[in-house]
């Protein structure tokens, strides 16, 4: 039972281990509330809209989203107080506010849709204080930021500060700054105690912005937001700069995605059609679309010479068959051509008379003298050698043949290897290298001397820069292009 035990133990403990190996995915969680229809002030027109573009922008980076439209006190309590709680020990927080807001004795307020603010006591009653929202936003463990499109003109400055001369207090326009910002990102809408834009569009100047800059993949949060900024100004004519305040120690991303610099990195080796076609449809207006095309081009006119080299193979490889044929045909019937007159001669020598013997020598019997050669012999001995002749001529005429295709073969390989756009492919400096047929051997093509002194031509050296832009240019490569400067 020891020993059991034991085993068990260890077990436990590497299964725990394992576990603490683990990485859990990050946690993002957000609240974004958006009130337009208020009942004691001018409605907003675009704040529902903000709210609702800014839960999908958020949602889609990553964002566990707690959302609410047109808020009373009530409802927005129960939204923070939901916040609060899925906020615990996230990685990242977030909160959005569009709708009215102002400060009061130097402390931030968000407007309810049903508030009625009148006094002191309205503001502390019938409001959400922005302090509550940073301290939901403090259960979080990891980065936290805080979105403020609230500081919208509304009437309840102009009550309040009709009660300002009588009693204790102060009221202004806008938001003051937020204490207790340690480890958070605040961006305002505008600058602390001023009032920013609704806008005339769907959206407000700030949060059209901050919508547009969440879909770009790579940006860090700081450089996000100063591109909201130069956005605003730039939209409103320099009437509204949005103001930010960072406190982080590292880098933070909203959007997490590849950019298409990473994704171009991957892919700009890559022989993936559809993966080339794929980047340019989803980054249509990045710097390296042009480089993609080319890339496609490329990858096209390999294909295209593919397949015309492979239906030349296989024509050179038929022509060559039959040529091999119709020599192996020449050569037997050569072959046998000088056989057959070969034994015609012999049979004519037969009767050639033996020589005399010598003297003392006994007498030897003479044979008889043979008939003179008929003239049916020499017409037929004739024939043979006239035959031989057009065989050996025929056999000359194919070899003629032989040589005028492997010509052809060399010129057809040096036009496709000129349109596929090889390094070195028409280099004067190189020897090309044929296509391989079946049953030839590849031949070198002769340098002429002083050639690699020669300039090079234009389409060869936009075949060397396309290269030289895709990465794929040799060390021979890139001294040809120096020959192209």
């Amino acid at each position: 039972m020891t020993l059991v035990a034991r085993l068990c133990g260890l077990f436990l403990v590497l299964l725990s281990g394992l576990a603490l190996a683990e990485t859990p995915p990050e946690r993002r969680v957000a609240l974004v509330i958006g009130n337009s229809s208020y009942r004691n002030a001018p409605v907003l027109p675009n704040t529902v809209n903000d709210a609702r573009d800014m839960v999908v922008a958020l949602r889609k980076v990553g964002f566990e989203v707690v959302d609410g439209i047109d808020l009373d006190k009530r409802g927005m309590d129960a939204a923070l107080t939901r916040f609060a709680r899925i906020a615990q020990d996230a990685d990242a927080a977030m909160f959005y506010f569009a709708g009215h807001g102002f400060q009061f004795n130097g402390e931030n307020y968000l407007v309810p849709v049903e508030a009625k603010i009148e006094d002191e006591v309205g503001v502390q009653y019938e409001t959400t204080r922005l302090n509550d929202v940073v301290t939901a936003l403090n259960y979080a463990k990891g980065v936290k930021i805080m979105v403020l499109d609230a500081c919208r003109n509304n009437p309840f400055v102009g009550l309040l500060a009709k009660r300002q001369a009588t009693r204790g207090f102060s009221v202004g326009s806008g938001l003051a700054p937020v204490q207790r910002a340690q480890g958070m990102v605040i961006a305002y809408a505008t600058q602390a105690n001023d009032v920013a834009a609704d806008g005339a569009g769907r959206n407000s100047p700030f949060t059209a912005a901050l919508v547009r800059e969440i879909d770009q993949p790579g940006l860090e949060v700081a450089t996000l937001f100063r591109r909201v900024q130069k956005s605003v100004y730039d939209t409103t004519a320099g009437r509204q700069t949005p103001e930010l305040s960072l406190s982080l120690l590292g880098d933070f991303y909203l959007n997490r995605e590849e950019t298409d610099a990473d994704v171009w990195r991957r892919i700009r080796a890559s022989d993936d059609a559809l993966a080339l076609q794929a980047f340019i449809q989803r980054y249509p207006q990045s710097f390296f679309v042009i480089d993609a095309r080319t890339r496609l081009d490329l990858l096209e006119r390999r294909s295209s010479v593919s397949s015309e080299r492979d239906r030349l193979v296989r024509e050179f490889a038929e022509r060559e068959r039959a040529l091999l044929q119709r020599l192996e045909r020449a050569e037997q019937g050569r072959k046998q051509a000088a056989d057959d007159l070969a034994r015609k001669d012999t049979g004519n020598a037969v009767g050639v008379p033996p020589p005399a013997p010598a003297p003392g020598s006994a007498p030897v019997a003479i044979a008889p003298a043979p008939p003179p050669p008929r003239a049916q012999d020499k017409a037929e001995r004739a024939r043979l050698a006239d035959e031989l002749a057009r065989r050996e001529s025929e056999l000359a005429a194919i070899e003629t043949e032989k040589q005028r295709l492997a010509d052809e073969r060399r010129t057809v390989e040096q036009a496709l290897a000129a349109r596929l756009g090889a390094p070195g492919a028409l280099s004067p400096n190189r020897s090309t290298q044929p296509i391989a047929l079946p049953g030839a051997a590849p031949r070198p093509v002769e340098v002429a001397p002083g050639a690699a002194s020669r300039g090079r031509t234009s389409g060869e050296c936009a075949e060397l820069l396309m290269r030289a832009q895709l990465g794929e240019l040799t060390p021979a490569g890139r001294e040809q292009l120096r020959q192209c400067r």
